[in-house]
């Protein structure tokens, strides 16, 4: 009940069609999953965009957003991906090239 009550003040943005994964270069052929807005919702104090860590998607709201479009998986989607996420930043390797 109290994710249900917390969805009627807030607008989740991990349920948002413009929340997109972005792999992050780390080098040595390595990268960390980023997530950004696509409508460009996400900025920093001088404008520029910001980019947060995948493992807290989850987190991410707003009160209100003028470009939120509801991807319709409701409150299921999020408990589901509260739970599936990594507790912390995770580093992976980039697939090998198809020769």
């Amino acid at each position: 009940m109290h994710m249900e009550a917390e969805r009627e003040t807030k607008i989740f943005c991990a349920n948002c069609i413009h929340c997109k994964l972005v792999p992050s270069p780390a080098g040595a052929g390595r990268y960390y999953l980023r997530v950004r807005c696509d409508a460009g919702k996400w900025r920093k104090k001088l404008g520029e965009e910001k980019i947060y860590k995948y493992c807290t998607v989850a987190r991410r709201s707003i009160d209100d957003c003028d470009c939120y479009e509801d991807m319709g998986d409701g409150p299921e989607f999020l408990r589901d991906l509260r739970t599936s996420l990594p507790a912390a930043d995770e580093l992976y390797d980039a697939p090998c090239p198809a020769r």
